[in-house]
């Protein structure tokens, strides 16, 4: 703290001032052991300078902390109140702008705060500098635009744990897009260590230790940012495929104190955020001046080299102006100057400045953020972030409403001397069943010579690597198989995922609730079902000809033949021109029956058949003949290609792969005793199971079932399919990377490339099912297909015979009118000659009497 008698000449000459002109008198509380300190001060001296009119005379008194001491702040604010102070600007720690804010509230007295934070109490408490909420949006927003899902976080806390506060908010930030933080690396402030280097050494060791090679450096002092570049290339964490993000501080630093020596050997490929000066303006370049001058005059002696002002000296220039609008506003409207700063809202040199009490956010502004890449002995700015927009190129876009926002910035340089963008991960650990049960799915091969893995390929692994590419090439990634035993299952390899002794297990992995209480598994890239398998059987080929109608219809249409046979029996019988054939013994019109019936089908009947009606029914049987023959030879045909076999149904023996959800399934729902279910290794051990009858049924997932029938005619599925969880990759539970995998899978299967994999390792669609027994059964056509046909064959003859009947009584009526009109005449004729027959046989009689 600097004496209080050095501020007793300022402010007695305040007084005499302020006796004939009201001038305006700022207190000023600020930490001068930093560089940002000694920049603020310098750009406060500036601006009060500057804004000081005969009309507006701006007083300044500053008081200079030495220490963190929160005794000593309030010490000094107090002081600098007594003696005048209007307003009291400070860049003091947050508890000690609470103990100054403290002070001021009884006496109504504001206190600007140049510090940025998170949280605020205090009524009389107003900020001033950037928002944090802007910068972690922005620090967030750049690691998702290069698709990076997991990050380590870097801080330098003070001693009342304020940082943290913005550390939480970062997290949080990174939680809504996405990003999980693997590690925070937390340094206690650099006053309380010992040993700096050894405790810089020790978290980045423990850093290095996790998945991500993304690395935020939040909030950092200059000697612990010195240190850990000096200790991150040493480790080796600046090499090819590590990305460093920081904040304001250490970019102040790049503009500030750092050697261009130590830029070029430990900082290549750095990202750096800071808040956005428009450097072009006439106003600045006349600050520019001012403040290289009076910084270079108080601090060349004390080693400083970098005369140029920083983000935060221009935020306080602004500062001092501000106050002295809402001073000639005040005397305008007799406001007090409280309410008018927070009616201030004007453009400043670091851009759009809004005095609250509160969150910054809640102004309703729009922070930007400038974005450099650390190249060489300097830097180069690659784009800026536009608070609730985006990223922009530059000035010119962002101000341009038909601009477009960019997905990302085009960083120059990475570290390692690359310009590749770096995956983000260390190599994945890829856990691969070695021997699985079917083939196609992975296959795992060493070299015969050295024993080393060789190769891991099949369709999962073509999947995953498809999926992979799509979330981002640069990803890499070692394959670590694992052989499986009856001690060492699926359920084992997917453990080791939880165990986190590798990072995805990859393969023909089917998805169970008990599973995914360990692991979370993507979206399925292949559905999956249950499926029962049974032998088939020959068929009874002497009673083939029969298949293609039921027995019902086959009943059906004799009963048919025999009610045709009947009515054309009937109608030649009893037709005035019937063949004499039809008037003879019974075998004779049985047999004529049959010929004209016969003939329907061979050859010409007209010459045999003298009955109109019979004719009519005679093409009714035809037409029934025609189209049953065509659908009896069709489904013929057909079940002679198909049906060759028939299933042998036997479910006292049950084989399976042994996974632990299929035996759960045998025993709990389907109610297998243990000693009935029989475990199979390998595919090609099923068919020798069954010609053994070690099984009678084998209960197989949905994609081996297509893989079986593919290859094994003598087998069919039978009954229904119990639906399962089909089949993904497992990662440790909450890894982001689970999300992005299941989109790039849906992507992969609605672009049809899952398809494509298919054929290339399968002559079968793994997402249908096999063809169950039932459409087997159907295939015999019966009476529901041939209804309208059989209604119309015997409706037919049977109007035909009534219309016959008709016909005929009509006939037989008519001939006995005919009749009755010659009776009369034949009847007097019969009478004389019957008498006459009745004398002689009289006279015969008494003849042989006499004799």
């Amino acid at each position: 703290m600097g004496p209080p008698f050095l501020l007793l000449p300022l402010l007695l000459v305040a007084l005499v001032v302020r006796s004939t002109v009201l001038a305006l008198s700022i207190g000023v509380v600020l930490d001068t052991n930093s560089r940002i300190g000694r920049e603020q001060k310098i750009a406060i001296e500036v601006a009060a300078r500057r804004f000081n009119t005969s009309s507006q005379p701006v007083l300044l008194a500053i008081s200079e902390l030495k220490s963190t001491d929160t005794l000593q702040a309030t010490y000094d604010a107090q002081f600098l109140i007594q003696q005048g102070a209007e307003v009291i600007v400070s860049t003091a720690t947050w508890p000690q702008l609470l103990a100054i804010s403290g002070i001021s509230k009884g006496t109504n007295i504001p206190t600007v705060s140049l510090t940025p934070s998170t949280v605020f109490t205090m009524p009389l408490l107003i900020q001033m500098s950037y928002s944090d909420n802007a910068l972690v949006k922005c620090l967030a927003r750049f690691v998702a635009s290069y698709n990076w899902r997991r990050v380590n976080i870097v801080y330098e806390d003070n001693d009342y744990g304020t940082v943290s506060g913005t550390s939480l908010l970062l997290a949080l930030e990174l939680q809504k897009v996405g990003i999980q933080l693997d590690y925070s690396a937390v340094f206690p402030p650099m006053n309380s260590i010992s040993d700096l280097k050894s405790t810089v050494q020790a978290e980045l060791n423990r850093m290095r230790g996790h998945l991500s090679t993304v690395y935020i450096v939040l909030r950092s002092s200059e000697n612990l940012m010195i240190t850990l570049f000096q200790e991150a290339t040493a480790l080796g964490m600046m090499e090819q495929g590590s990305s460093w993000i920081c904040g304001p501080d250490v970019a102040t630093l790049l503009d500030s104190t750092l050697n261009s020596s130590f830029i070029l050997n430990h900082m290549q490929g750095v990202i750096a955020v800071d808040l956005y000066v428009k450097q072009s303006t006439s106003e600045y370049v006349t600050f520019y001046s001012d403040f290289h001058k009076a910084f270079k005059d108080d601090y060349e002696k004390i080693g400083e080299t970098v005369f140029s002002p920083g983000v935060h000296a221009v935020r306080a220039y602004d500062a001092v102006q501000v106050i002295t609008l809402a001073e000639n506003k005040a005397k305008v409207n007799n406001k007090s100057l409280v309410d008018n700063l927070l009616l201030i809202n004007f453009t400043g040199l670091s851009g759009n400045v809004w005095p609250i009490i509160g969150n910054v956010e809640e102004a309703g502004g729009y922070s930007v953020f400038r974005v450099i890449n650390v190249v060489g002995k300097s830097y180069k700015e690659i784009g800026l972030w536009l608070d609730r927009f985006g990223f922009y190129n530059d000035e010119s876009q962002m101000n341009s409403q038909r601009s477009t926002l960019l997905q990302q910035l085009n960083v120059v340089f990475w570290p390692g001397g690359t310009r590749k963008s770096p995956g983000g991960l260390k190599k994945l650990k890829i856990g691969v069943p070695e021997n699985p049960t079917w083939d196609g799915f992975i296959t795992v091969e060493y070299d015969n010579r050295t024993g080393n893995l060789k190769s891991v390929s099949g369709f999962c692994i073509d999947v995953f690597k498809a999926a992979v590419n799509r979330l981002n090439p640069l990803i890499q990634f070692d394959f670590v198989p694992f052989k499986i035993t009856t001690n060492f299952t699926y359920d084992d390899l997917v453990n080791q995922v939880y165990l986190k002794n590798i990072h995805i297990a990859v393969g023909d992995i089917t998805t169970t609730s008990f599973r995914s209480e360990k692991v979370s598994f993507t979206h399925p890239f292949v559905s999956s079902g249950l499926a029962m398998i049974i032998p088939m059987k020959r068929d009874n080929v002497g009673m083939m000809l029969t298949k293609p109608f039921t027995p019902l219809l086959w009943v059906t249409i004799f009963t048919l033949l025999f009610y045709i046979f009947c009515a054309v029996w009937y109608l030649e019988r009893n037709h005035e021109k019937a063949h004499e054939d039809f008037h003879g013994p019974w075998y004779r019109q049985l047999g004529a029956t049959f010929w004209i019936m016969g003939n329907t089908i061979f050859q010409s009947y007209g010459d045999k058949v003298g009955n109109f009606c019979t004719k009519t029914v005679i093409i009714s049987w035809l037409l029934v003949v025609l189209i049953m023959s065509s659908c009896f030879t069709a489904n013929l045909s057909s079940i002679l290609v198909t049906e060759k076999l028939k299933p042998v149904v036997d479910k006292s023996i049950a084989g399976c792969n042994g996974a632990s959800f299929v035996v759960s399934y045998l025993e709990k729902v389907l109610n297998f005793k243990p000693e009935n279910i029989v475990q199979i290794r390998h595919q090609g051990d099923y068919p020798v199971a069954f010609q053994k009858r070690t099984i009678t049924s084998a209960y197989i997932e949905s994609p081996y079932v297509r893989v079986f029938l593919s290859k094994h005619n003598d087998y069919a599925v039978y009954g229904e399919i119990q639906m399962l969880g089909g089949f993904a990759f497992a990662l440790q539970k909450g890894d982001p990377m689970t999300g992005d995998l299941s989109k790039e899978i849906l992507t992969l299967a609605e672009d049809g490339i899952i398809k494509q994999l298919e054929s290339k390792w399968f002559n079968v669609s793994l997402s249908n099912f096999g063809t169950t027994t039932n459409s087997v059964e159907r295939q015999s056509l019966g009476l529901d297909v041939f209804w309208s046909l059989l209604v119309f064959s015997f409706g037919a003859p049977l109007i035909i015979l009534t219309i016959f009947v008709i016909q005929n009584r009509a006939i037989v009526s008519k001939k006995k009118q005919k009749q009755k009109k010659v009776a009369p005449s034949l009847e007097e004729e019969e009478i004389v000659q019957v008498y006459i027959c009745r004398i002689e046989e009289e006279h015969v009689r008494l003849d042989v009497h006499n004799i």
